[in-house]
């Protein structure tokens, strides 16, 4: 009994040492497993674009000449749902990491509106570790016709990278976020092509 064990014992330990024979035929996985791990070690990690993306502003012309005028709140609403949908739709993307912005809430206030400041919400990105600072505004000349905006500036140098627009044809919910979709499919996420 002792002696069938032992020899069963030594059958199963023969099956564990690998073969010299058998390492020698893999020459070839031993190749691609080095080929694997030097790409590992020199492939760089592209760290996502770290983006501070403003509450949108709005132009509602058919209240210019009013003493007193008055956003519809239907239309405020909807510059937080796009703005809303951008910051979504560049964390899902992964090239983009969308910084918080809530602690600059007072710096925001005191800047806005950005159509008219040239910049201004730069400081406030680079302060907040953005690496670009994105801006958005509707012009609204009926409800009918509304203009969507988007800039993109350097939050390190200040410096206009994107600027693009898109004409909604209709005041919905729904073609505000076509709007926003659109530039960020045909405009906003286009890598420039090589020439």
């Amino acid at each position: 009994m002792g002696v069938a064990i032992a020899a069963e014992r030594s059958t199963f330990s023969r099956r564990l040492k690998p073969c010299p024979e058998t390492w020698t035929e893999c020459q070839m996985l031993q190749r691609f497993l080095c080929a694997l791990f030097a790409c590992l070690i020199v492939t760089p990690v592209f760290a996502a674009t770290k983006a501070a993306v403003f509450p949108f502003d709005i132009h509602d012309a058919q209240q210019d000449g009013e003493v007193v005028p008055e956003s519809n709140a239907d239309d405020l609403r909807r510059l937080t749902l796009v703005a809303d949908e951008l910051k979504a739709l560049m964390q899902k993307d992964g090239k983009y990491e969308v910084v918080d912005l809530k602690p600059m809430a007072k710096e925001i206030e005191a800047a806005s509106p950005f159509q008219r400041c040239d910049g201004c919400e730069v400081p406030i990105a680079k302060e907040a570790g953005a690496d670009i600072a994105v801006t958005g505004f509707v012009e609204k000349y009926s409800d009918a016709l509304i203009s969507l905006q988007l800039v993109a500036r350097d939050a390190q140098t200040g410096k206009l990278t994107k600027t693009m627009s898109a004409a909604i044809n209709g005041n919905t919910d729904d073609l505000w976020l076509h709007g926003i979709r659109y530039l960020w499919k045909n405009r906003f996420n286009i890598e420039a092509q090589p020439k």
